[in-house]
């Protein structure tokens, strides 16, 4: 990069560590390699929700912070460096290799893993104290002042659950560790991601709401004899060990760690909001476009919101997808411009009781906004 382009870097990384994401957004926007960029993507949600972030909101920002941390001489580096260098040789081995093999550069694969890879983000974030020596060297202003809830997370204990039940707002998990509990958590998704009775691995951390217990970041599906060895190991560890242990006896695939759609503000990939707002047959054309750089993500949204508005659109267990689709930039500005009609308020009322704020709250707006039409 130039040194315009570092000076533009360094400023956005600044403004991120104080918790100003509209300003951070508006110097990554400066560099032109990171126009198509995920982080991109997730620096325009964050701006976009600037004056309606909750405390759980604050705390996975933070997180994914400590993940992208690089500042010179800072502990968080140190941390996320081991942390990077232990998931590659702990489970990407092969793939460093074939990129020696093969001539490749070797640095691509390191930036998907920072990026994608949801073993590296629980290694840096927890195991090695990534969050914490964040939280305490390199958030600053508005951000520190917000991540009180996410300094509750430290410490937080990876385990294995059985999805008990899913929809109408409620997500009740079981954890398998021996202590015969179930708890209902913040529904941002994850039982869309398997059926009911499926198994999981991931943290429970307090939310700041009712329920008080979510998931630190998206939860991983996987199958019983995973989840109950992460569950029940007998060392802070165990879960790497168990995921290992799947792939090496192939009943999992090692590809199942990366993810290009990491969310923060739901649990919900977008991939799979792409899916729900698009018609079958449609649906290659805008996976096609979205390979081009086009919002199809946006579209998807709106189109769920469109559904949603008319009401058409089912069932409540569904609820997770008008949430994510809501707190998407391009699909709230385009409901606002077009879907605030006296005959969609009481749709708009419906749904908005069955997800949590701040899609609630965006969903309140667009009643009110449609009550204001009928006057």
């Amino acid at each position: 990069m130039t040194r315009e382009y570092e000076a533009f870097f360094d400023s956005a990384t600044a403004a991120e560590r104080a918790g100003d994401a509209a300003t951070a957004l508006e110097y990554h926007q400066g560099v032109p390699m990171f126009h198509r960029s995920a982080h991109r993507v997730v620096l325009t949600q964050m701006a976009d929700l600037s004056d309606e972030m909750t405390p759980w909101l604050w705390a996975r920002w933070a997180a994914y912070q400590c993940t992208r941390a690089e500042d010179q001489d800072s502990l968080s580096r140190q941390s996320s460096r081991l942390a990077l260098d232990y998931t590659v040789r702990m489970f990407h081995t092969e793939d460093l290799e074939r990129a020696y093999d093969e001539g490749a550069d070797p640095i691509q694969l390191m930036s998907r893993t920072v990026g994608e890879d949801w073993a590296y983000h629980q290694i840096c974030t927890f195991e090695l104290r990534g969050l914490e020596l964040f939280l305490a060297t390199l958030a600053t202003a508005r951000l520190a002042e917000g991540c009180s809830l996410a300094r509750e997370w430290v410490g937080a204990t990876m385990s294995g659950f059985r999805l008990e039940s899913a929809g109408g707002g409620r997500l009740v998990v079981h954890d398998l560790g021996g202590e015969d509990r179930s708890s209902e958590v913040l529904d941002l998704g994850a039982g869309l991601l398997l059926d009911v009775g499926g198994f999981l691995i991931g943290r429970l951390v307090p939310s700041g709401t009712t329920p008080a217990l979510m998931f630190d970041t998206r939860p991983l599906p996987v199958d019983e004899q995973t989840a109950v060895a992460a569950a029940t190991g007998d060392r802070r560890g165990a879960w790497i060990t168990a995921l290992e242990q799947a792939f090496a006896d192939g009943r999992l695939e090692r590809s199942m760690l990366r993810s290009e759609d990491r969310e923060l503000v739901t649990d919900v990939p977008s991939l799979k909001l792409l899916e729900r707002g698009t018609q079958p047959a449609a649906l290659a054309s805008a996976r096609e476009q979205l390979a081009r750089g086009r919002d199809e993500i946006g579209r998807a949204a709106y189109r769920v919101l469109r559904s949603v508005a008319e009401g058409s659109f089912g069932p409540e267990a569904d609820a997770p997808y008008v949430a994510a689709a809501v707190l998407n930039p391009h699909g709230l500005a385009e409901a606002q411009a077009q879907l605030v009609a006296a005959s969609h308020r009481d749709a708009w009322e419906h749904w908005s009781g069955l997800v949590p704020p701040p899609a609630q709250g965006r969903l309140a707006l667009l009643a009110a906004l449609s009550a204001e039409a009928a006057a």
